[in-house]
């Protein structure tokens, strides 16, 4: 009985020991990385409806189920309400070219009306390493010059690369 008491506490010390509880990040250098955000700013409609912890719960779970290459879907709202700021990830450019074909061209399309029915853009930042093909697609879809923000101005994509940093994984 002794020497099973020793085994199992043998055993035990020996599994703690090769199955370390902290495993190191991988430290992923910007020159090699692929991920892209994008960041959407939006104002919301004067007296459009919105519940936005609604709108985004429903967003986010459909995203998380259906587009593998989306990282993060993130909204941020002002103290007022009357700022919206989208947050999302991708793993690469393709992630995003994927979700913006299923909003213009793909099973998302009936849903632009509601989108617009409660926010008018106002910008949109791009983040990382963009493909001359994937800023053809957003010219091709309409998306970049081609919508106005509240000013009344042409939105422009704003297409920034890393200069450096790191990414951990």
């Amino acid at each position: 009985m002794k020497n099973i008491y020793f085994l199992l506490l043998l055993l035990t010390a020996l599994s703690c020991v090769n199955n370390p509880s902290d495993t190191k990040p991988v430290i992923v250098s910007d020159a090699d990385n692929e991920d892209l955000i994008v960041i959407v700013e939006w104002s919301i409609n004067e007296g459009a409806e919105v519940n936005l912890e609604e709108w985004n719960d429903a967003w986010s779970k459909m995203v998380v189920e259906t587009e593998p290459l989306t990282t993060s879907w993130r909204f941020f709202i002002n103290e007022d309400k009357s700022r919206v700021t989208m947050y999302e990830s991708y793993t690469n450019w393709k992630g995003l070219m994927h979700h913006d074909k299923r909003i213009t061209e793909g099973d998302l399309k009936d849903r632009l009306p509601e989108v617009f029915a409660r926010y008018k853009f106002e910008g949109v930042t791009v983040l990382g390493p963009v493909t001359d093909e994937l800023k053809q697609f957003f010219l091709d879809i309409g998306f970049d010059k081609a919508m106005d923000n509240s000013d009344g101005e042409l939105i422009e994509f704003d297409y920034r690369t890393s200069i450096g940093g790191y990414t951990k994984k």
